[in-house]
């Protein structure tokens, strides 16, 4: 049986991305989760999540700040209270002006690919 997962951010390991930003992996197959993984990723001012496509949507909700995000050359730009859908094989990043935090989630096939099993 799977059980409820209540935890603080904060009690979840914050792993370096290429770019600069930070990510928690705070929901995953790990957790028991079937369907998605929620991640919370940092990016300090003057920074970025890596430039990168890969073969599954994800869905990104700022929480604070503001910068752009980089669609397939595409510079487009987003603060708090943005919201974006990022279908598969479309390159993107996310720079920031201000420091910025967002939700990203992903299938947990990707967090499988990532994190391994």
């Amino acid at each position: 049986m799977v059980r409820p997962v209540v935890k603080g951010a904060s009690e979840v390991e914050e792993l370096d991305l290429e770019g600069g930003g930070k990510i928690r992996w705070l929901i995953t197959h790990r957790d028991g989760a079937e369907n998605f993984s929620m991640r919370l990723i940092t990016v300090p001012m003057g920074k970025s999540t890596p430039s990168h496509s890969h073969d599954y949507e994800h869905e990104i909700f700022i929480l604070e700040g503001k910068g752009r995000a980089e669609l397939d050359g595409k510079e487009i730009p987003v603060e708090k209270e943005s919201f974006l859908f990022i279908p598969g094989g479309v390159k993107h990043t996310i720079v920031a002006k201000d420091n910025m935090k967002m939700i990203c989630v992903v299938p947990v096939k990707a967090a499988i690919k990532i994190l391994g099993p």
